[in-house]
């Protein structure tokens, strides 16, 4: 949908146009502003978005720098669409032209004597390059269960939908044509482009809310789509999954903390990744901020009420998840496993389900028995400092440039508003933090704590490498931040022209205007002769990363 606004002759004019963005309920409308604000001398922005909750107001207009004079649109689902392709194409020729690497780690077990369907050659060409590392273990997951014990480091509900779904599909003649694991790895992929789409989507939403700026919620989307860790989204992974659950869960604890229907996205988005967990935090946040600002205590014990049940139900669904992990590997019992299954676990040494020893499985016997971090540390060598090796310094160096944008970027906002961050951004704001401080700095403060800590816990817990692909699937900040490089000040256009602008503004000179509603305008961002350095070298690293990464990984190479 498209709205467009002319002058009050209707002849166009050669000067830059002036547009004028919305947010809120997306409805365009003819605006008149008087006043000029300049900020720096460059910024012509003027933002007039209020977040207060509870409050039906108008949509919001926010006037933003001129463009180039052309407009290049593309909706939100194409640009996510448009970029899986890109990165499906891109391992496709990796793959053909470049020989795999040995890397000699977990590859699931096939079937040898199994007959070969029409079609897997085909899906094993297409998308073979995707089936690497850890999507290994999702796709045989999907296909047997929890058969070793160091599969559990993998939650289940992405296996799980996989499962459900094939299952179905081998009751038609889809089965017939093409094997259970290249069914498997087709529909993941398939699944990662649809939950990919909705988080992009859930993303621009959530940008708008927080924002509130219509130019910085687009680039903050279009940065996703071709975020450094592109080919984890796309490959057998949880991070485009992961993504829209958490998106959609920090977007409904701002609209609503209290629904019940938040526990869906939440209880989710544990079972998903186990960083999950910290999404709660943004539910107990954004409850104590209702409570701070509804105080009376008929409503806090609403609040509290309606928060413990849904805490209840969401540890609930964990505690199932855990309770089966007990069942399979605290016990002896006889699992109707296939012979190649069995016979890969003998020969690399892998603890089978339902063969309990005395001296296999000792978080059995534990307390509270809960498997994954005895996984985590006996498998994957995750521990505290344990990654500070030598050997690891590339790896350092490839988690750098995140750790740097959210580590710098954080000190920032947190040394710009100290005060308000002592305060934990629950009481109402003084006069003069009322002025300083923009809507976005009001509702930021716990999403820049969360990438905060999830930085700090990469650095001194896991592997450092899984930094990059842990804060672009888990934060929207990392998106806002490398945004704002991009419109904080105008560097698209020449400062004289932004003068230009500003003064024919402030004259009442009416000039076009073009909003297309959830659509992303590429055309600024595309015209890299008004970039300076600091934004070349942000569109250099998401890109650079993107295809080195799904080159690298489809190759069987190390990367993040």
């Amino acid at each position: 949908m498209r709205s467009e606004c002319y002058n009050g002759s209707g002849a166009s004019t050669s000067s830059p146009k002036r547009r004028v963005n919305v947010v809120g309920n997306g409805r365009s409308h003819h605006h008149h502003q008087r006043q000029h604000h300049a900020a720096g001398g460059a910024n012509t922005h003027r933002d007039t978005t209020t977040h207060d909750r509870g409050t039906d107001s108008p949509p919001t207009l926010t006037e933003l720098p001129p463009s180039s004079g052309s407009f290049l649109h593309i909706s939100i689902t194409k640009l996510a669409i448009g970029s899986r392709l890109f990165v499906i194409v891109l391992q496709l020729v990796a793959n053909l032209l470049l020989p795999d690497h040995e890397a000699g780690v977990f590859v699931a077990p096939s079937d040898k004597n199994a007959s070969e369907r029409p079609l897997d050659a085909l899906v094993r060409l297409v998308l073979g390059g995707l089936n690497r590392w850890d999507g290994q273990y999702f796709l045989h997951i999907a296909e047997h269960g929890y058969t070793y014990e160091n599969a559990l480091a993998f939650f289940p509900l992405f296996p799980f939908i996989l499962k459900i779904v094939c299952s179905s599909l081998s009751s038609y003649e889809v089965i017939t044509f093409v094997s259970y694991r290249e069914l498997s790895l087709l529909l993941a992929v398939l699944l990662n482009v649809v939950c990919f789409t909705g988080a992009a989507k859930a993303l621009y939403r959530l940008s708008k809310h927080v924002l509130g700026n219509q130019k910085k919620a687009e680039i903050a989307v279009l940065l996703f789509c071709f975020n450094p860790a592109s080919i984890f989204f796309t490959a057998p992974y949880t991070e485009s999954l992961y993504a829209w659950l958490s998106f959609v869960v920090m977007y409904q604890c701002i609209e609503d903390v209290t629904s019940i229907f938040l526990t869906i996205p939440l209880s989710l988005s544990i079972l998903c990744r186990s960083n999950g967990m910290f999404n709660i935090g943004f539910v107990l946040y954004f409850a104590v901020r209702r409570i701070v600002a509804q105080y009376n205590v008929h409503n806090v014990i609403c609040i509290c009420s309606r928060l413990f049940s849904m805490l209840i139900i969401v540890l609930f669904h964990y505690g199932i998840a855990q309770v089966y992990n007990y069942y399979l590997f605290c016990f002896v019992q006889k699992f109707n496993f296939p012979d190649h299954v069995r016979e890969y676990a003998a020969e690399h040494g892998l603890v089978l389900a339902g063969n309990k020893t005395d001296d296999s499985s000792p978080w059995c016997t534990n307390l509270v028995p809960l498997s994954y971090s005895y996984v985590q540390s006996h498998y994957w060598n995750v521990g505290f400092l344990r990654y500070y090796e030598l050997k690891q310094l590339p790896n350092f160096l490839l988690a750098l440039p995140v750790v740097y944008l959210v580590l710098s970027n954080s000190y920032q906002y947190l040394c710009e508003h100290w005060e308000y961050a002592l305060r934990l951004g629950l009481f109402r704001l003084t006069k003069k933090q009322h002025k300083v401080m923009r809507p976005y700095d009001r509702f930021a403060l716990v999403f820049v704590v969360h990438a905060l800590v999830l930085t700090l816990f990469s650095l001194v817990f896991v592997h450092v490498q899984v930094t990059t692909r842990l804060l672009c699937s888990a934060s929207p900040v990392l998106y806002w931040y490398t945004a704002e490089y991009f419109t904080g000040e105008r560097a698209f256009i020449k400062r004289q022209v932004i003068r230009k602008l500003s003064k024919q503004v402030k004259d009442g000179e009416e000039n076009s205007c073009t909003h297309v509603l959830n659509h992303i305008e590429l055309s600024d961002l595309l015209d890299f002769r008004w970039m300076n350095g600091r934004q070349q070298t942000i569109l250099v690293y998401f890109l650079g990363y993107t295809v080195v990464g799904t080159v690298l990984f489809s190759n069987f190479y190390p990367w993040t």
